[in-house]
C-alpha cells in the first residue's frame, strides 16, 4: 500500500529551551503554567506546542515564540526528541523536538508577552538557581542539558 493511500494524521510538537547571555550569567526564559491547565497546572517550563500543517520544525518554533512568549529567536539548533504520553487520546503519544534557541529581541520591544489563556507568569531565570523552581518534571535536567549541548557545539550556531 503507498504512502498516499494510508496517511496518518498525527499531532507532533516542539519545545524550546531559551537562553540569554548577561554580563554576569546565563538566563533560560521560562513560564508558569496556569492553574486552570489540565496538564501541569502551575508548574513551570520554557514554551513550545503544536507543529502546524504546512510548517517545518524550525519554522514552528519560531512561531511557537513568538505566540506564546512575545520573543524572536536565533541560533536555533536540535537537541533531541521527547514524547508527550496521552494515554486517554487515540493518539498514545505525542512526539516532539526539542530546540536550544537565543533570544534575540521582543516582539513588543521591551519585555516577553505572554499568552495569558496558557500561561500566569514569566522570567528569566538564572540557570545556576534552576533548583528553586516548581517545573515540570525533567525540564530542570533539559535545560542544563540544553545548555551543555550548546556549549559543546557553539561553531554550529552561526549568527543569521
Amino acid at each position: 500500500m503507498s504512502r498516499e493511500q494510508q496517511q496518518h494524521k498525527i499531532e507532533v510538537h516542539v519545545a524550546g529551551i531559551c537562553f540569554r547571555e548577561t554580563e554576569n550569567d546565563i538566563e533560560v526564559l521560562i513560564v508558569k503554567r496556569q492553574d486552570s491547565r489540565k496538564l501541569y497546572p502551575g508548574k513551570w517550563e520554557c514554551g513550545g506546542g503544536q507543529v502546524y500543517v504546512g510548517e517545518n520544525f524550525e519554522e514552528a518554533i519560531n512561531r511557537q515564540m513568538k505566540e506564546e512568549l512575545g520573543i524572536v529567536i536565533d541560533r536555533v539548533l536540535v537537541f533531541g526528541t521527547y514524547e508527550i504520553k496521552t494515554p486517554e487520546l487515540e493518539q498514545k503519544k505525542i512526539p516532539g523536538m526539542k530546540f536550544v534557541c537565543f533570544w534575540h529581541s521582543y516582539v513588543n520591544g521591551k519585555n516577553p508577552v505572554i499568552d495569558e489563556k496558557e500561561h500566569s507568569e514569566w522570567r528569566w531565570q538564572s540557570i545556576n538557581n534552576l533548583s528553586e523552581i516548581d517545573f515540570i518534571s525533567s525540564i530542570e535536567r533539559e535545560i542544563m542539558i540544553g545548555w551543555e549541548f550548546y556549549s559543546n557545539n557553539k561553531n554550529l550556531f552561526g549568527r543569521r
